[in-house]
């Protein structure tokens, strides 16, 4: 009998594989981290989306994305 997965997606972060719930969008991820929408740049399957993109954005099976966190310094 081949195994069955329960409903989600799969997807890449940071080089790490995850599987989100269904309909989960680019702020849930985010909150889910710990991380603030403004703190981190997100490229989204090799584009990176500018702050005003990421509520639009619901994961989908095979995406991958790299969260890179701003830090400042001097």
């Amino acid at each position: 009998m081949p195994s069955r997965r329960l409903a989600g997606v799969q997807v890449t972060v940071n080089g790490q594989a995850s599987e989100l719930p269904d309909g989960t969008d680019l702020p849930a991820l985010l909150a889910s981290l710990g991380l603030r929408a403004g703190s981190v740049v997100v490229e989204h399957n090799g584009t990176a989306l500018l702050r005003s993109e990421l509520a639009g954005v619901v994961l989908r099976d095979g995406d991958r994305l790299e969260l890179v966190r701003a830090v400042a310094g001097g």
